[in-house]
């Protein structure tokens, strides 16, 4: 009997420790399924001390969440009820497909890619990639609190998460039981809460809605908790819709279009399109002349459209012209002094700017590449601009022999129609007479630009000019003035140094220079 008696009462004490055992479990690591009770080693940085946390661990709690069908209504996209559908399509899906390509490949912003700051920060976020149509709504993913002060779970202190914007408001999709919530449809949301799943379960239904219109702004909202904050982009930004165009059959002649300002020099002129129509039979010739009415003479035939400026209108202008002219993917540009030849290989330079996302290329003339790089220095308070000739590039291109990433080619060069009417030639009266590299000062940064030495054109040299072309081809020392002040201000900068030296000139005068060592040498043995 009294061992029963013994058995009996240590089976209550065993039951009352395991009960009190649990209790303490609870109270120091909470709920098993919740936390992650574990040792980690960090050494503290000098001036820091080491706090100890607690790590959330994945639990399935949506049955906690109540959705908000109004809100989840506002992350679709409209439908569309209406389509017109034309009776003959002007290209094929391939062609249509292919061109779309093309366009978004040229794109010189940056790809919509997100980017999530995960690990052993206190917050996870999206710290890139959050994009969303003015005045209208996004969901938040990503966001999620990793660390908890154990002091403060522990005493079961209420914690509160902040998040706050400028340009819109906050909602939630879905409400967390036991969860408290204030400013839902303000721009700023709290959050608060005894329980860190909770928090985090709450955290996943954050929507963020646009208010304020701005077709491309950035909104930086700041995310704050216990003594953490952070700042998450969230980019605003209107639809930009591609602009395709009909390749028709693919050849020269349905993808380009040639585009040349002349002025005076028509005999040179004529060999120029006399060049264009043998080697690329058909293909669209635009003329912009600004050549004074007493000596015009027109070009105007099947293939030539030849518009006529008033006089001395000048050469940016007429660029300008040729260019709102051109209704093909591709144009070429060329002074009324060169000449397409085979060594032109419009095919190619057409294929490179098919498969890479380069906006421009340039061509060699007589072999002799043209190529130059800007370097940009200085600071916000003053800036230089050097045009640099050595190399004249900064790579080769990869999978493509001959071709060179660079700043500045030749005023010959195939380019992409859409890009370069976004960057235009400046018509200002300073540039009148004389200008090339400030359309790539223009470009810098805006398109990508590459040169070809594989690829040349023919230089034409003399000829009968109408009129006294040489006097309006010279610049006086004023103009050069206008002309380079005018480049300081446009641009921003304080000083600029350009060195535009063919790099065929270049090899030559290294020649040169040996050739004269050589004579030297000679010299003193004799």
């Amino acid at each position: 009997m009294q061992t029963a008696g013994l058995d009996k009462r240590s089976v209550f004490w065993n039951f009352l420790l395991f009960i009190a055992g649990s209790c303490c479990m609870y109270i120091f690591c909470l709920n098993s399924g919740t936390w992650e009770c574990k040792q980690e080693h960090f050494q503290a940085i000098s001036g820091y001390e080491i706090r100890t946390f607690l790590r959330p661990l994945e639990r399935n709690q949506d049955h906690l969440v109540k959705f908000d069908q109004t809100v989840l209504s506002g992350l679709k996209d409209k439908s569309c009820s209406k389509c017109f559908s034309p009776p003959h399509d002007p290209a094929t899906p391939e062609q249509k497909k292919a061109s779309l390509t093309r366009y978004e490949r040229r794109r010189i912003d940056l790809p919509d890619m997100k980017n999530q700051v995960d690990g052993l920060s206190p917050i996870s976020y999206p710290a890139h990639g959050v994009y969303v149509r003015p005045m209208r709504s996004v969901w938040l993913k990503g966001i999620r609190v990793e660390l908890f002060n154990s002091s403060d779970v522990h005493s079961n202190k209420q914690m509160e998460f902040q998040i706050n914007a400028t340009r819109g408001i906050f909602q939630l999709a879905g409400r967390v039981r036991w969860v408290s919530v204030n400013g839902i449809g303000a721009n700023t949301l709290k959050i608060s809460t005894r329980s860190p799943s909770l928090l985090n379960l709450q955290l996943k239904y954050i929507v963020y809605r646009n208010t304020e219109f701005d077709a491309n702004i950035v909104d930086f909202a700041k995310i704050r908790f216990s003594e953490t904050t952070v700042t998450m982009p969230i980019h605003i930004q209107h639809v930009q819709l591609p602009w395709l165009f009909i390749e028709g059959k693919g050849q020269i002649q349905d993808r380009v279009t040639v585009a040349v300002k002349t002025f005076l020099r028509y005999s040179r002129l004529r060999n120029a399109i006399k060049a264009v129509d043998q080697l690329y039979p058909g293909t669209r010739i635009v003329v912009a002349d600004d050549t004074p009415d007493h000596l015009f003479t027109s070009f105007q035939s099947s293939n030539v459209d030849h518009f006529r400026m008033p006089a001395y209108t000048g050469y940016f202008a007429g660029r300008n012209l040729g260019l709102s002219q051109v209704s093909t993917e591709y144009f070429f540009y060329q002074d009324d002094d060169m000449m397409i030849t085979e060594e032109t290989k419009l095919d190619m330079l057409v294929s490179f700017l098919d498969n890479t996302n380069f906006h421009l290329v340039s061509v060699a003339v007589a072999r002799n590449l043209f190529a130059t790089t800007f370097d940009i220095f200085g600071n916000k308070s003053r800036t230089c601009i050097d045009q640099k000739t050595d190399p004249g590039y900064y790579m080769a291109i990869k999978n493509f022999p001959g071709f060179y990433a660079n700043d500045v080619g030749l005023n010959a060069f195939l380019a992409s129609t859409n890009e370069v009417k976004a960057v235009g030639f400046d018509p200002h009266p300073a540039l009148a007479r004389l200008g090339h590299g400030e359309f790539f000062l223009s470009a810098l940064g805006r398109l990508r630009i590459a040169a070809c030495e594989i690829c040349s054109i023919r230089h034409m040299k003399g000829g009968f000019d109408a009129g006294n072309y040489t006097l309006y081809r010279r610049v006086s020392k004023k103009n050069t003035l206008e002309r380079n002040i005018y480049n300081q201000y446009m641009h921003n900068v304080d000083c600029f140094r350009k060195q535009w030296t063919r790099s065929g000139e270049t090899n030559r005068n290294i020649k040169k220079v040996n050739k004269n060592k050589k004579k030297i040498k000679i010299k003193n043995k004799e």
